[in-house]
């Protein structure tokens, strides 16, 4: 599965229809619970195996982490380890009133990856990530809500409508806009000078493009917007 991730952001990526990416679990009650202890003997008992499969998750995460399209997880039960390094690749996380979290390394006597862990950082905040990674407790869905690790918390009854209503009200927006915002976004938690001038540059460009022209008109005309950057998945 991990070995599948990149070719699958990639394949998304090119894909001239696609708008949003969300990433779920395919069995209700579950997003990741994390590694299969009963394998770590075999994976991590030599190490260049070890690296190699750390190099393979790495990937993963990081093509999820650099998708040009806006990205949400939608968690639902059991969210451990991996499966939080995962939620935290996307741009933000909405949950079910029943999603649990923790990252548990230091349980095993491990710790977690640099680049996991800056994504963690940015995602709840310094604080809130020590303490999840020190004590490797259990948190529910309310506790994960008052730290920002997601963005919505939603009763299980309307779990799937509300993440529904969520992919819906990004896709109708013009692709140019979600591309560029993505961009403007990583410029700003890079802090660097060149990707910030790009990123200001493409916001000035924006006034000058057909979505732009086509969103003002709508809006003025007060009627659904249809965008150029949609009409390729005609």
């Amino acid at each position: 599965m991990w070995r599948s991730i990149p070719a699958l952001m990639e394949q998304i990526s090119n894909r001239a229809s696609a708008r949003v990416v969300c990433l779920q679990s395919a069995v209700p009650g579950a997003f990741a619970a994390g590694a299969d202890i009963s394998e770590f003997e075999q994976i991590y008992g030599h190490p260049q195996v070890a690296l190699e499969a750390t190099l393979e998750i790495q990937r993963a995460i990081e093509a999820l982490e650099k998708c040009s399209l806006p990205t949400l997880a939608a968690i639902d039960g059991p969210c451990v380890g991996g499966g939080v390094a995962l939620a935290v690749a996307c741009d933000f996380r909405l949950s079910s009133d029943r999603a649990r979290f923790a990252v548990t390394p230091a349980r095993l006597g491990l710790s977690y990856h640099p680049d996991d862990l800056r994504r963690l950082v940015l995602a709840c905040g310094h604080a809130a990530a020590s303490e999840l990674l020190y004590t490797g407790q259990l948190w529910d869905a309310q506790r994960a809500l008052a730290v920002g690790l997601v963005s919505q918390v939603l009763e299980l009854e309307s779990f799937q409508s509300g993440v529904d209503r969520v992919l819906q009200a990004m896709a109708q927006n013009s692709l140019e806009s979600l591309r560029a915002i993505k961009r403007g976004l990583r410029a700003v938690q890079s802090r660097h000078e060149v990707a910030w001038g790009q990123a200001e540059q493409e916001f000035i460009d924006l006034f000058q493009c057909q979505d732009f022209r086509e969103g003002r008109d709508a809006f003025l005309q007060k009627r659904p917007a249809l965008f150029p950057s949609h009409i390729s998945e005609a």
